[in-house]
């Protein structure tokens, strides 16, 4: 099911009814500012204020620019021949650029990656294998896969590239990202602490010395000022996660 049309959506963004928002489109592509038709076309755009209009402005920015990525996109992966039914309907009915990103990230072409030598190693099946039936020993099941010519001369070798083919696998998964992404922004915490010896040269950045928040609860200000403290080399910064505990032993995974 394809999105409401931009106009459409930013008119129940911003409470307005959809012949306001064509009028007022009209007028910005045209070159008018927000205060001109704030102040001088009231009677065109049915009396949107001044802070309807800068949503709008903002809204349409983005929506053009994604629209014009969700065309190159699609383009791409056809130009691939991947582009299947599916694929094309969760990119048509992504709101964000960064959804859209992330259903394209498996299509685009990028360098020959850790993941690519092991696959062409042959270590594939053995990634499958591990990850369908947690149960199985990994070393056990390592060494069928040794093979010198791949470089694969002991366990450690194949196991590290199973591990590279399921963490890229993981990576270019956009639903498992955007879980992971809505797990961070609900449950990560912002920590940051001034870098040692620092103290005295970094005392404008004293707030920051020692602090934890929840991350979505930073307003951007915030954000801002720890971030150009991280970049001064003054303070450091991260972010922490509660684990849910793992519900399967998958110890050979872990890095």
């Amino acid at each position: 099911m394809s999105l409401p049309s931009i106009e459409q959506r930013i008119a129940l963004e911003i409470n307005a009814k959809e012949a306001q928002i064509i009028a007022a489109i009209g007028l910005l592509d045209e070159g008018a500012t927000v205060p001109f038709i704030s102040r001088y076309r009231k009677e065109v755009t049915g009396s949107l204020d001044d802070i309807q209009l800068r949503t709008l402005e903002e809204r349409l920015g983005y929506l053009r620019e994604l629209e014009e990525r969700r065309i190159a996109v699609i383009k791409t992966i056809d130009e691939q021949g991947k582009l299947t039914a599916p694929l094309k309907a969760h990119i048509m009915a992504a709101e964000t650029k960064t959804r859209l990103e992330d259903l394209y990230l498996p299509y685009k072409v990028k360098r020959r990656t850790k993941a690519q030598i092991a696959r062409e190693a042959g270590l594939e099946p053995l990634a499958d294998t591990l990850f369908n039936d947690p149960n199985r020993d990994p070393e056990t099941e390592a060494a069928k896969f040794l093979n010198s010519n791949a470089e694969i001369n002991d366990t450690a070798a194949a196991l590290d590239g199973a591990r590279q083919i399921l963490m890229e696998r993981f990576a270019e998964d956009a639903e498992l990202v955007g879980e992971l992404r809505a797990y961070a922004w609900d449950n990560g915490q912002l920590l940051s602490t001034v870098i040692a010896g620092k103290e005295n040269e970094a005392i404008k950045f004293s707030d920051y010395f020692d602090k934890a928040e929840p991350i979505k609860a930073v307003p951007s200000h915030r954000a801002l000022a720890m971030f150009r403290g991280r970049s001064e080399g003054f303070l450091s910064l991260s972010l922490a996660l509660q684990r849910p505990a793992p519900t399967v032993p998958l110890a050979w995974v872990k890095t």
